[in-house]
């Protein structure tokens, strides 16, 4: 996730649909990953979007950094910029995202809130994106903080590209039960018959999501691992059973800890992502979950969303010898509630 602030400002609102194919101008990265169902580059996102082809990938979702001064732990990435050079960076990555989303695609970008009023307005000056939500997802921790009220909740912005019919698919969640009385905590309004035919074996019943997610906790920073901030899984997986199919292909630029990856892949999609940073930590997770097996060639799937001569490069950068990454240790080992599947696509 490098900032590169030079920006072409000619028709900025039509640069999403401009094809643009794959130049060896920058220092190309090499895939870290190539599994069965996914491909990990590690490098800069701009790079890899200048190596996907226009119109290629079904579904994007990721959570790009703040520009809150955050050690990443590598001198590629400054999370310390001015405004004037963040909003630069973003409009490149978001005009990237837009015109290699397939048309009936979505995007679907994680923010807190500052940066979501900003963020959505530039978005919503884009020809051939439709807005379709702000998700507020709300923050369980948090502590006072003086002179000013403190944050509760996260965003996810959610557009669709127009010009072919969109993926949305009724996504539910159980009905949270009360720990102390064993009963169900909703207010059903007089109509809980109603939901009886979405019942689980214990009678509880899974109600479909709103545009406001209370299940949900902040990005998690692991002590040992301060350069990485890592999504709940569940937020992940929520988002691609939402807006995409099995066999789609979701593309997340800022890998982190790779729990987009882990979502798409335990949900039987195909990805494709990036990291600047240390991959180690998606290695590891990967390693531990699915097993060190790697493949050779890049799936058929995936073939088709990138550049010829962009994936000859990066395949020529990646050693002979698949590496095999090592497992979780346990200081790193992973939250039992980040293996849970905690939505559910049921239908009306």
């Amino acid at each position: 996730m490098s900032y590169m602030i030079e920006l072409n400002r000619s028709n900025d609102n039509n640069m999403a649909t401009q094809k643009k194919p794959y130049k060896d101008t920058r220092q190309t990265g090499k895939i870290s990953y190539l599994g069965k169902r996914g491909i990990l580059v590690n490098g800069d996102c701009l790079e890899l979007l200048s190596g996907l082809k226009t119109n290629s990938i079904d579904l994007i979702f990721t959570d790009p950094p703040f520009n809150v001064g955050k050690d990443y732990g590598t001198r590629k990435v400054n999370d310390n910029l001015d405004a004037e050079a963040y909003r630069a960076w973003c409009k490149q990555w978001t005009l990237e995202l837009v015109r290699v989303l397939r048309p009936g695609g979505a995007l679907a970008i994680y923010v807190y809130p500052k940066i979501a009023l900003e963020l959505g307005g530039w978005l919503n000056t884009l020809n051939g994106l439709e807005y379709k939500a702000a998700i507020a997802l709300k923050m369980k921790s948090g502590f006072p903080i003086r002179g000013r009220m403190h944050p509760a909740h996260y965003s996810i912005l959610y557009y669709v590209k127009e010009g072919a019919k969109s993926t949305f698919n009724v996504v539910r969640n159980k009905t949270p039960i009360c720990r102390h009385c064993g009963k169900e905590t909703r207010d059903y309004g007089g109509y809980r018959s109603k939901f009886s035919k979405f019942e689980d074996e214990h009678g509880v019943p899974w109600i479909q999501i709103s545009d406001f997610w209370e299940d949900t906790r902040p990005a998690r920073q692991d002590k040992s691992r301060k350069d990485i901030n890592e999504l709940p899984i569940h937020v992940a997986e929520r988002v691609i059973l939402m807006a995409s199919k099995p066999h789609d292909v979701v593309l997340d630029i800022f890998g982190g800890g790779g729990s987009t990856f882990h979502a798409a892949q335990i949900h039987n999609r195909y990805w494709i992502g990036s990291e600047i940073g240390s991959v180690t930590p998606i290695l590891s997770r990967f390693a531990t979950l699915f097993g060190r097996d790697e493949e050779r060639e890049v799936p058929s799937r995936l073939n088709k969303c990138f550049d010829k001569e962009y994936l000859k490069t990066v395949l020529k950068k990646r050693e002979r010898k698949i590496l095999k990454a090592p497992l979780l240790s346990n200081g790193h080992s992973l939250n039992k509630e980040d293996t849970l599947n905690k939505s559910k696509v049921l239908g009306f």
